[in-house]
């Protein structure tokens, strides 16, 4: 897909905001690899490891320490 997909987000607000979503609503395990097919433009791999990262931190999702995998709180 294109910068100019409508329903591209705008800011890293938006964008981590639609990788919750996706989260919640397919639920399990997401490496990155998930994660990054889940945007509607598909950001540089160091973009969503940085989303799932502040996700996490703002206590939205949880990171499971065996797997490295994350899951929506």
């Amino acid at each position: 897909m294109n910068e100019n997909t409508p329903d591209a987000p705008t800011s890293a607000i938006e964008r981590r905001d639609q990788l919750l979503q996706a989260m919640r609503k397919d639920g399990g395990s997401w490496d990155w690899v998930r994660a990054r097919a889940s945007y509607v433009v598909e950001p540089d791999p160091r973009t969503v490891r940085r989303d799932l990262e502040q996700l996490r931190k703002a206590g939205a999702v949880y990171r499971d320490r065996e797997t490295g995998t994350y899951r929506a709180g």
